[in-house]
């Protein structure tokens, strides 16, 4: 009887295994159908697809779920989470996941996406500089990986980082790296992602053409799919290219349609600020009526705010509501504190010097005439300094999207060197053909043809001459400096040869430019690079690698004795005399950083390692070598400024307004 007995139980224990495996398969299987619908809804319904996290969370989200599932389900919470502007959730969602997958190699790509999501979330609390130290650590242990597509991705975070801090420049060639890396992928929605941002950063540079093409493609793309908060983001974009344009018809149809969509989404983040630069461009335009409607919604989503640029255009048009309704007094009780704390702002936004002119109309409205005058006084006389700012900044932009497609164009002719070389193989041999058979009929036919061989090769040379050097200051540039840097390289790898580097930077270049003029600029890098000329060793190399910045490669020369040779040249250049167009005499003087190079560093890791020392001298206080650096100092490098002279430049901007508003009033009065 016993033998029956414990075959039943081994069967009972059977069956019960086979429910309870069948039962878990079944739970897998829901998850992961769970979070394909998660996926499909996540840009395009955002708020349905937190709450169907959410539920997941509390039904089905066990810690004996499979890991790659639990990775997806993480990484998506991050997601959205970041999509709906809450980044304290995205940052604790993406740390689980993190630390979830630290310990599995297959989830490596998962693991780096999920970090990504982390710097974004740190991005809109305004952590861009700890942000991209990250990304650059993130980049160097991605490599191994071998995928484009993680790659490209962040070096878009890179770009996003960038931008939060108005360093358009650099956003836009991390962005463009990032598309060159997403063109080796088949991921469409990473490419027009990428596409988008560009076309954002363009906007900010002035390239108002391409910036259009690019948006108007992005927002199809993004519609097709009903991706509605990627379309969010390119309509801000398309309203922001059309107030930089002048067309405020236009920019209005733009953030309508982007509220439309926002509130589709549920955002409350980018309603409010949508709502505001609706209210303001209707201000602009004199409706008042519709001015204080588009204001009153921003009311209740007011505490979601916490940028300042926002935080004043909504205290801007709240004291413009009073003004309209007759309410002096109020206006005076919002904007008086508020102008207090403007002081210590190091720099103006356009509606904070605005609250002056309100404050202005206020005591006009209340018959205090002196207080009306004496703000008026100081509204101008902060406007002036804010025009002439601003009037630089866009002059900056353009210039930066000029030296921009210029270094585009030399990566371009770097990148599709072998092709030209292909097509001018094949276009000689069809000459060559062509040749053999006219010169049957003619001679003088060969001489012509000979002829135009001969014009072809000089241009060859004489192009071949003109991209390796700068055309300025006649010293070899940075493509030319990269070749000669393997060449260094191999003879180091060959023997035992020390070489060093040197990185030096003109002090307060942007202030000679602006005192004496461009041309006055020129003859200063000219000056200096002849210097350069007469002064170094046969084999060592000299280029221009940026405006006012110079790279030297020394070839059997050790950290000691570039060292030498660096604060050798220092003195030079703080001997040579230049002259203002006026006939002024002045001096420059040039900050160093100096490093030993390695056998195996390329051309970007000698730049950023010698940039850090060069950045060093310039914080302790210009004029000055700087050859060897501590851990503890590379660290801080990054994120010191330096006051003095950011007080320096802004002490000298108040003059030139002081100057310019007097200069006014005796016009009129006379």
């Amino acid at each position: 009887m016993r033998i029956p007995l414990i075959h039943s139980a081994l069967l009972l224990l059977a069956v019960l295994f086979t429910v309870n495996a069948h039962a878990t398969v079944e739970k897998t299987q829901s998850f992961e159908r769970a979070l394909n619908g998660v996926q499909s809804i996540l840009y395009s319904v955002p708020i349905k697809a937190r709450a169907l996290l959410s539920e997941l969370e509390k039904v089905e989200l066990k810690e004996n779920q499979p890991l790659p599932l639990l990775a997806r389900y993480y990484l998506q919470k991050s997601t959205v989470d970041l999509i709906l502007n809450d980044p304290e959730s995205a940052i604790e969602a993406a740390n689980r996941g993190i630390e979830l997958t630290a310990s599995d190699p297959l989830l490596q790509a998962d693991r780096y996406l999920m970090q990504l999501r982390l710097s974004q979330a740190r991005i809109l609390k305004g952590e861009e500089a700890l942000v991209l130290t990250q990304l650059d650590d993130l980049l160097s242990e991605s490599q191994s990986l071998n995928n484009p597509e993680v790659t490209a991705e962040i070096l878009l975070v890179k770009g996003q980082a960038y931008k939060a801090q108005n360093e358009y420049d650099v956003s836009m060639a991390a962005l463009m790296s990032s598309l060159e890396a997403a063109k080796n992928t088949d991921n469409e929605l990473l490419i027009e992602r990428i596409a988008s941002n560009l076309g954002g950063i363009l906007v900010q540079l002035n390239g108002f053409d391409k910036a259009s093409l690019l948006l108007e493609q992005s927002y199809q793309f993004f519609r097709q799919r009903k991706m509605s908060f990627n379309q969010l983001l390119v309509k801000l974009d398309m309203a922001e290219l059309a107030k930089k344009q002048g067309d405020k018809n236009q920019a209005l149809l733009e953030y309508k349609q982007a509220l439309q969509i926002a509130e589709v989404l549920g955002d409350g983040s980018h309603r409010f600020r949508i709502n505001l630069q609706i209210a303001d461009l209707l201000l602009q335009s004199g409706d008042s009526k519709n001015m204080m409607r588009y204001l009153k919604a921003t009311d209740t989503l007011r505490e979601r705010e916490n940028i300042r640029y926002y935080i004043s255009k909504y205290n801007y048009l709240k004291a413009n509501e009073s003004l309209l309704s007759n309410n002096y007094q109020a206006a005076i009780d919002l904007v008086t504190p508020l102008m207090g704390t403007l002081k210590e702002q190091a720099r103006l936004y356009r509606s904070e010097i605005a609250l002056y002119l309100v404050a202005s109309k206020a005591h006009f409205g209340m018959e205090d005439y002196k207080n009306a005058y004496l703000t008026l006084l100081d509204y101008q006389e902060r406007f002036n300094t804010f025009t002439s700012d601003e009037q630089v900044d866009s002059l900056e932009r353009q210039q930066m999207l000029f030296n921009l497609e210029k270094l585009k164009a030399e990566n371009q002719h770097l990148s599709w060197n072998n092709v030209l070389q292909t097509l001018e193989l094949k276009t000689n041999e069809d000459k060559v053909e062509y040749l053999n058979v006219i010169i049957v009929a003619s001679i003088s036919v060969a001489i012509i043809a000979s002829l135009i061989a001969l014009w072809v090769n000089r241009r060859r040379i004489r192009w071949g001459k003109i991209a390796n050097t700068d055309s300025l200051t006649g010293l070899f540039n940075r493509r030319y400096l990269g070749t000669q840097l393997e060449r260094v390289q191999k003879d180091m790898a060959a023997g035992d040869m020390a070489v060093s580097c040197l990185l030096l930077d003109i002090d307060h270049f942007k202030q000679v430019n602006d005192t004496y003029g461009h041309p006055v600029g020129d003859q200063v890098l000219v000056g200096v690079a002849e210097l350069f000329n007469n002064n170094l060793r046969r084999d060592d190399i000299c280029a221009r690698v940026g405006g006012e910045e110079f790279m030297l490669l020394l070839p059997n020369s050790g950290i000691e004795k570039a060292s030498v040779i660096a604060e050798d040249l220092r003195l030079r250049i703080n001997e040579l005399s230049f002259q203002s167009e006026q006939g002024d005499d002045f001096n420059v003087t040039a900050s160093f950083g100096v490093i030993e190079v390695g056998k195996d560093q390329s051309l970007s890791d000698i730049h950023s390692h010698v940039d850090k020392l060069l950045y060093r001298a310039k914080q302790n206080g210009r004029n000055r070598v700087e050859g060897t650096m501590s851990k503890e100092s590379d660290a801080k490098s990054g994120s010191t400024t330096s006051s003095k002279n950011n007080l320096t430049d802004h002490v000298q901007r108040l003059s030139r307004g002081v100057r310019r508003l007097k200069f006014r009033f005796a016009q009129h009065f006379t």
